[in-house]
């Protein structure tokens, strides 16, 4: 599910620490959340996704978050 943030902290040479600071909760709870121990709330996924795009990404939650392609039931 978080491959994107993945590549995102890659691409901009962030690290977890970085990304938690910035977004405002601790390394661990972010650690958790990109590992998909944890969920994310709205305002963080938000608050990512602006980070991003910030340094020149054009993410939306949906495309950072989750798998657009259509699923074969929704076919």
């Amino acid at each position: 599910m978080n491959r994107n943030i993945k590549a995102e902290l890659a691409r901009y040479d962030m690290t977890i620490e970085c990304l938690a600071k910035e977004v405002g909760i601790s390394t661990v709870s972010m650690s958790n959340k990109i590992n998909g121990k944890s969920t994310w709330s709205l305002a963080e996924a938000k608050c990512v996704v602006d980070i991003f795009n910030a340094k020149g990404s054009s993410y939306t939650v949906d495309s950072m978050f989750f798998d657009e392609k259509p699923t074969a039931s929704a076919r």
